[in-house]
């Protein structure tokens, strides 16, 4: 797999891009090691499968902001892959491409900015809540599971139950492990498919050292000492957009409540908004010490009152489930809340979001 990877930039550069059985398969818009891995790993089997086909695994980022993917970076670092390997959305101009076939992974909508895009989908692989209505032209497999490296599994050993790359299964396995706490029950984010689907790598691999992976993975996304706070609202960065808003939603690897400790956060977050053109900046804050998961959040004052007001009440009503407690020490940077419920990820805050961000 690694050398196919490094084959791809090369080839791109030589290929007739008006070509016939053209497919590219996209991870989400804040690629991180799920969707990077995910569309690497599908790419690939899809290659292997169909060699009268072309396939590119495209990452949803400018190349400038794969530096601050640091797990994505180590895990890829480790099979001798650098960014100049990679295609991202600066690297290939999708909406020029003939006789495009478009694979979603770890996403089941385009962006609003993607939209004219949407003819051209004909399979989506995600574990994030369904949002695209089904059509008789796009196969789609949605399902609830810790790591959407999980459902790209399945797809494979459903098909081909001998696959055995090891380097593709390895990369599967370092992202679900990452994904699930190691599949540790006590973290809430694993299920049955993704215990069977590393029982499945391991029988081919060996048996892993779980938690070692995971904790050399948790300390790779956690090395963002380098990184200002501005660069750390861009690193995990998703947007929920409508015609008259866009709030962004960054993951940060800390505690919100350090993030804003950090040196020029007020005039980072200030800038931050200012060129993404956000009316609400929502900060998701993760820690992970000794096993135990804690999770807080900001919903930044920078914008729309209004609305930042009606986003705080959806998330802490009950049937929201993320068990929210409002601090007001850090009042001055907006609403800031502890979440009781460590299960509630990003993925589960997002369709409250858009469901408010929608209403007239």
């Amino acid at each position: 797999m690694d050398k196919w990877i490094k084959s791809l930039r090369p080839l791109l550069a030589s290929q007739n891009l008006k070509m016939k059985n053209l497919i590219v398969v996209l991870g989400n818009e804040a690629c991180d090691l799920d969707s990077g891995v995910s569309a690497l790993a599908l790419a690939y089997y899809i290659q292997t499968k169909d060699q009268d086909v072309r396939v590119y695994p495209v990452l949803n980022i400018s190349s400038k902001d794969y530096v601050l993917k640091t797990e994505l970076v180590h895990v890829l670092e480790k099979i001798n892959i650098r960014e100049d390997d990679l295609i991202f959305r600066d690297t290939i101009d999708l909406k020029k491409l003939d006789d495009l076939k478009l694979m979603l992974v770890d996403h089941n909508v385009l962006s609003k900015e993607d939209s004219d895009l949407e003819k051209c989908v004909v399979e989506v692989i995600d574990h994030h809540a369904l949002e695209r209505k089904e059509n008789e032209t796009t196969r789609m497999t949605v399902k609830t599971v810790g790591s959407c490296s999980t459902l790209v599994a399945e797809k494979i050993f459903s098909e081909n139950p001998e696959f055995s790359d090891a380097v593709c299964l390895n990369l599967i396995l370092q992202t679900i492990l990452m994904d699930t706490v190691a599949l540790k029950k006590e973290a809430k984010k694993v299920t049955e498919n993704d215990i069977n689907i590393v029982e499945r790598i391991e029988a081919v691999l060996g048996p892993a050292d779980r938690t070692a992976i995971f904790e050399d993975l948790w300390k790779a996304k956690g090395r963002y000492e380098h990184f200002s706070a501005y660069q750390l609202l861009r690193r995990d960065l998703k947007c929920v957009q409508t015609e008259k808003l866009k709030i962004s939603l960054s993951s940060v690897p800390l505690l919100v409540e350090d993030f804003l400790s950090m040196k020029g956060v007020s005039e980072d977050l200030l800038k931050f908004v200012e060129e993404e053109n956000v009316n609400i900046a929502m900060v998701l804050g993760y820690s992970v010490e000794q096993g135990t998961v804690r999770r807080d959040l900001l919903i930044s004052c920078t914008g729309d009152t209004e609305i930042s007001t009606r986003i705080a009440e959806a998330l802490q009503a009950e049937s929201a489930g993320l068990q929210l407690t409002h601090n007001e020490k850090f009042d001055k940077f907006g609403r800031y809340f502890h979440q009781g419920n460590v299960a509630g990820s990003r993925k589960q805050i997002l369709p409250i979001v858009k469901r408010v961000a929608c209403q007239p």
